[in-house]
């Protein structure tokens, strides 16, 4: 209904011919049950009928827009799934361009309607267009690929008002497995959270709207762009200033905004040059912290971090040292190890790393002075010194994972003549079981 009504406009944001045909095939197919009542006139029109129509019709536009541009000239994807695709039009009332194929999934019955009604309309798809059935709370992905699906090219993926209708394990699961299909360029846009509730409270109180609200679960129930990030997607989030601009400002509701994901080639990650010292005591303890990331969980690294540009590798660690302990009077050594990882950084998401770690030595010690707002910018849970006996017996990740068997070859053999490169270094969610040699 909101759809045939903005298409109806004058100042429409988009036209959709085919929403008024849909109506009026639902209508002639509907059998009112005893608190189904359609509120038509616009006296009759609630507080949050009036609220989620403006967001289907906003909602709308934003995800032709968002289709538009992920198969364009500045896009790369040749595939568009639409899951959970209902009434959507969008293979017939869009131009694409030649060499995209198109995917829509739903329910049996879902997709019988729907095909039913084009063909009354004698509706032609402008776009190789593939329609296949399924239940996205089980395997969806086989019949998928079984359509043509290739997930090894780039794809648009649409999930347009579904994630209220799962449960939290369903909706991670399904962008879980949406992630594991994605092959880089691959795009995802969801409505940012948050943005919807003010106006799924006044529906969730709207006993005309209970046909709807009725079948909502909930959803992710996390933070969209957070999750999206930990899952390896680089995430832009276009507000309602942005939105305002595009599409005016009567038609963006405060705090509107969505989320516009990108699935990023190893080498497209972000780069991040680090560098961290391994601070020795007299005796050979070393002194870690322990941090959290958002794929291995809580880990110990060593002090140091983020270079600012242009700036010079050790004097970098000495920095982020002084700011993390307070301590300005370590020794510093030679260069000894280089390695790369990937990490979570706060809301960049996923970057490449790159770190430099030099030897260093200080009296062990704790750090110096109020340090709670440093420990809190920087993600610091805690810190401590490890002998080598209890670095072997650390069943949480370190960083990097081969540290215990490093400090044996240093131990051993003294810093190497020239800096090891350890390359990169895959996360893990444990020491690994090689690294371990008895503390020594």
């Amino acid at each position: 209904m909101a759809r045939a009504a903005e298409s109806a406009r004058p100042d429409r944001l988009f036209e959709d011919p085919y929403a008024a045909d849909f109506l009026r095939a639902a209508v002639a197919s509907w059998v009112p049950g005893p608190e189904d009542r359609p509120r038509s006139r616009p006296e009759e029109r609630s507080e949050a009928w009036v609220a989620m129509s403006a967001h289907l019709v906003l909602r709308t536009a934003w995800f032709d827009d968002y289709l538009r541009e992920a198969v364009g000239p500045d896009g790369c994807c040749t595939q568009v799934v639409l899951l959970a695709a209902g009434l959507d039009a969008r293979a017939f009332r869009l131009d694409w361009p030649a060499g995209v194929r198109l995917f829509e999934l739903d329910l049996p019955e879902m997709v019988a309607f729907k095909e039913r009604a084009l063909a009354e309309k004698g509706a032609r798809p402008r776009v190789e267009r593939h329609v296949v059935t399924a239940d996205l709370r089980e395997d969806w992905a086989a019949p998928l690929r079984a359509a043509g699906f290739d997930p090894a090219q780039p794809t648009a993926w649409l999930v347009e008002g579904l994630l209220v209708y799962l449960e939290a394990a369903d909706a991670a699961a399904l962008l879980e497995r949406i992630g594991e299909l994605s092959a880089p360029g691959s795009r995802l846009s969801l409505v940012r959270d948050g943005s919807l509730r003010r106006t799924r409270e006044l529906a969730l109180h709207d006993p005309s709207m209970s046909a709807a609200t009725r079948l909502w679960r909930g959803g992710l129930r996390q933070n969209h762009a957070q999750w999206l990030r930990r899952h390896g997607w680089l995430v832009h989030e276009t507000g309602e200033a942005e939105l305002r601009e595009r599409y005016g400002s009567d038609r963006v509701m405060d705090g509107y905004g969505f989320l516009l994901a990108e699935r990023p080639s190893l080498a497209e990650r972000p780069r991040r040059p680090a560098a961290r010292l391994l601070v020795l005591d007299p005796d050979g303890a070393v002194f870690l912290q322990r941090h959290h990331d958002a794929e291995v969980g809580p880990h110990w690294v060593l002090p140091g971090g983020g270079l600012h540009e242009g700036e010079d590798p050790l004097a970098g660690a000495l920095r982020e040292t002084a700011e993390e302990t307070g301590w300005t009077d370590v020794v510093t050594g030679p260069e000894l190890w280089r390695w790369e990882h990937d990490y979570h950084r706060g809301d960049v998401g996923l970057v490449r790393q790159h770190e430099v770690i030099f030897l260093a030595s200080a009296p062990r010690r704790d750090p110096v002075g109020d340090l709670t707002e440093s420990f809190a910018a920087d993600g610091i849970l805690g810190c401590r010194w490890f002998t080598p006996q209890e670095l072997g017996e650390v069943t949480e990740t370190l960083w990097p994972p081969q540290l215990v068997s490093l400090l044996a070859d240093l131990r051993r053999d003294g810093p190497p003549a020239t800096a090891v490169d350890l390359g990169y270094v895959p996360n893990h969610t444990g020491p690994d079981p090689e690294d371990r040699r008895d503390g020594h």
